[in-house]
């Protein structure tokens, strides 16, 4: 057998081994849970470990929609009932709490804002930390008029009190928003 047969032979094992070989698990992301303690009456302590939980990609994306879709219904609320101190509680700058302020004389509602007309769809989850969630998403509230959806990407922030809060908002998803969660100083806000 000549070069050109064992070339033949090396190539064909290669190809039968990456077609014979399985296609990867789906990407999982495993929480632990925090031990829980209880104490009875007696003053006896018993203390329960629970089983860690696994969240597919699948799954996470379906918690971050309902994250946005919470923060943009909180937003429309409070343009609709020009509740400027409202705002605080899905911004988490004051760049945006000013803007949600001039939209407050600009967006014309046809009806009052409600859930089940407020569609979010997550187009990609760019960034996913403790510190900073950065998604690509498309918003449709026809409550403020037909033909009012907008694509954006929203960088949001965590806040103990209120839980994740709109930062900043870009355009497109190679637009410059990683210096939002890397560099952008955060400040106090109510």
């Amino acid at each position: 057998m000549g070069i050109v047969g064992v070339l033949a032979l090396a190539l064909g094992g290669l190809l039968w081994r990456n077609w014979n070989t399985a296609a990867p698990a789906p990407q999982t992301t495993t929480t632990l849970l925090a031990v829980v303690t209880t104490t009875n009456s007696t003053s006896t302590t018993a203390t329960t470990v629970p089983s860690p939980t696994t969240t597919t990609e699948a799954q996470r994306v379906a918690e971050v929609e309902m994250i946005l879709t919470d923060l943009w219904l909180g937003w429309f609320d409070a343009l609709f009932r020009d509740d400027v101190d409202a705002l605080w509680l899905v911004v988490a700058t004051t760049s945006k709490q000013e803007a949600g302020v001039s939209a407050m004389e600009t967006v014309p509602f046809v009806r009052p804002p409600a859930l089940d007309e407020l569609m979010v769809e997550v187009r990609d989850v760019l960034l996913d930390r403790p510190d900073c969630l950065v998604v690509q998403a498309r918003i449709e509230a026809p409550f403020v008029g037909e033909g009012t959806g907008t694509e954006g990407v929203y960088v949001l922030w965590p806040d103990s009190r209120y839980g994740w809060r709109m930062a900043t908002t870009w355009v497109y998803a190679n637009d410059l928003w990683l210096s939002d969660c890397d560099e952008m100083v955060r400040e106090e806000t109510p």
